[in-house]
């Protein structure tokens, strides 16, 4: 009897055994795949997050497919950002050691010109006791960057020190070495300027990256000026710019060497552009806002002519900015109408018309373009009255024989290219305007009309003619070697026809 009760409590023991193992098992299997299935959710959310991001901005998520210029030039997609953001905070949810997701929530934050939001993420996010040192370096590297941005230049000291002790070595703190600088200058402090340059060539030896080599340039140059070495100060800078010629502080530093060289329009140009490219950043560089405002009150202080030349010199700038998505669209277009306003009988006026009257016919739009002929014709005879050069007069004749080659007005069209060549003989483009308009006239002779052949003459071997002069004057140009091919097939094949 003793043994059953023996054998049965041992029975109730391996059974209460394996009920404890199994459980702990289903315990561990547990645990296992619901932390496996929250890092998954972790990795999913900031997957679902970058690609908001993209669509946000018009990027295509699989980098194959093309981005057409609208898509390009598009504004951020606000809703579809803040869908971005709730994906990382999403992943942050599931896994709060995510830098990734940290960082990106607050960069969406950026890009909406959110900067005080990206710095609240960010500060929350440096709350997080990491585990993996390039995390930490991640977000105090990014918070420093915010800070930096807004111009709370203390605390990204402060930020970019703290991600420089987690790991001075480490490639990812390279910018916060140079940053770290900029920083304490843009403040004043100079208690450690001895080892300013050290720690940009710190910063710099562990990046190779071109697009930030401007910011390490940058900070040396603004090292040596103020330990009073200008020659090697200004080397600096000249190598920042080679590497990029868009960034606001070095633009307002190299406008302020210039005006102290007495200089006005390279500092002039270079100011306006450090308020522009900062303003559409989200952020105006004030030290550049200042300096321009000073310019701009100089400006209005000349002489009427002298501020008319100024200006126009400004837009024949920007004119080559196109594309530049922090110039203003009509920024060109604006200055040229203020020296017309200021000056409208100087002779950078003749400039301004002439400029406004081929912009006027710079449409593909028929209607549009039709409708715009006679303005530019009254605009570009305006720019003939007070022009004093050949060159200006012949830049408005040229838009006076655009504007009457559009309405189809060929014998007034070769005429205004005429007087363009007679005043400028020189200039390869008033001869090809005249080969247009004689070769459009050209194409368009009727069989029925009075004395064709005689016209067909004239206007076919006028192009030749012409165009031989504009091939004559320049080394290579495509729109005359275009017309050059076009002009001497039709005289072969207007001479066949006439042999027929």
């Amino acid at each position: 009897m003793a043994t059953e009760k023996s054998n049965s409590r041992n029975k109730l023991i391996i059974r209460l055994a394996v009920i404890v193992v199994v459980l702990v098992i289903a315990l561990f299997a547990y645990m296992y795949f619901s932390e496996r299935a929250r890092l998954l959710n972790a990795g999913r959310y900031f997957t679902y997050g970058e690609n908001k991001l993209k669509e946000a901005q018009g990027i295509p998520i699989d980098p194959s497919d093309a981005v057409s210029v609208t898509q390009q030039n598009k504004p951020i997609d606000v809703d579809v950002a803040y869908e971005a953001i709730a994906n990382y905070r999403q992943s942050v949810g599931y896994d709060e050691q995510r830098a990734d997701s940290w960082v990106g929530m607050a960069n969406v934050h950026t890009k909406l010109k959110e900067f005080d939001k990206a710095i609240e993420v960010l500060e929350e996010a440096s709350e997080v006791k990491f585990e993996q040192v390039s995390n930490k370096v991640i977000v105090f590297s990014a918070l420093g960057d915010a800070y930096f941005s807004v111009g709370n230049y203390q605390q990204a000291s402060e930020a970019y020190d703290q991600a420089i002790a987690v790991s001075p070595l480490n490639p990812l703190v390279a910018l916060g070495y140079a940053k770290k600088v900029l920083s304490k200058l843009e403040i004043g402090d100079l208690s450690e300027v001895d080892k300013f340059a050290e720690w940009v060539r710190q910063g710099q030896s562990l990046d190779n990256r071109a697009e930030y080599q401007h910011i390490y340039h940058y900070a040396l140059g603004w090292t040596y000026a103020v330990r009073g070495r200008a020659d090697q100060a200004l080397a600096e800078y000249r190598e920042a710019m080679s590497f990029n010629n868009n960034y606001p502080p070095l633009l307002y530093k190299v406008a302020t060497i210039e005006r102290e060289q007495g200089l006005f329009f390279e500092p002039y140009v270079k100011y306006r552009r450090a308020v522009e490219i900062s303003t559409h950043q989200g952020l105006p560089y004030l030290p550049a806002e200042e300096a321009y405002n000073a310019m701009n009150q100089e400006l209005a202080a000349m002489e009427i002519n002298e501020q008319a030349s100024v200006l126009v010199r400004v837009a024949a700038q920007y004119s080559t900015l196109t594309g530049d998505k922090s110039v203003p669209p009509t920024a060109v277009e604006d200055l040229y109408n203020s020296v017309i306003e200021i000056a409208p009988y100087s002779p950078s006026a003749s400039i301004a018309y002439a400029q406004l009257g081929a912009r006027l016919l710079d449409t593909r739009d028929t209607v549009t373009l039709q409708a715009n002929s006679a303005m530019a014709i009254e605009m570009a005879n305006k720019g003939v009255e007070v022009s004093t050069t050949g060159a200006n007069t012949a830049s408005n004749y040229m838009v006076i024989s655009k504007a009457y080659r559009v309405i189809e007005d060929y014998d007034s069209a070769i005429e205004a290219a005429k007087k363009a060549v007679s005043a400028d003989p020189t200039n390869y483009k008033a001869f090809l305007e005249l080969t247009t308009n004689y070769y459009e006239a050209y194409t368009r002779i009727d069989e029925d009309t009075e004395n064709a052949d005689a016209k067909g003459d004239e206007y076919i071997y006028s192009a030749l003619e012409n165009i031989n002069k504009a091939k004559a004057l320049v080394a290579y140009d495509r729109d005359v070697e275009s017309y050059y091919s076009r002009v001497t097939r039709a005289v072969e094949r207007w001479e066949q026809q006439k042999a027929e």
